[in-house]
């Protein structure tokens, strides 16, 4: 993936967050996530960014290791507010 020229702004902050994994401490690692979640969650709307989200639900998966809930549980939760809307 680092041989690619031109990456989406979100695949390249998972390549700097799994760069910067091999050194963060285990009790660093929830900080870790969460920055990285803070850091793509405003792209996920953008058109320009969809082909990151487009084959893996990061957000979701991002949100399941920060609550502590299984990636259905959370892409469930998600679907039952929107259908609140």
């Amino acid at each position: 993936m680092s041989k690619l020229k031109n990456f989406t702004a979100v695949e390249e902050a998972m390549l700097q967050f799994l760069r910067q994994s091999i050194t963060i401490q285990p009790k660093q690692v929830g900080k870790a996530l969460k920055a990285l979640l803070t850091k793509i969650k405003h792209l996920e709307k953008n058109r320009f960014q969809t082909r990151a989200f487009a084959y893996l639900d990061v957000i979701s998966w991002l949100e399941a290791k920060l609550s502590g809930q299984t990636m259905d549980q959370v892409i469930q939760q998600k679907y039952l507010e929107s259908r609140h809307r």
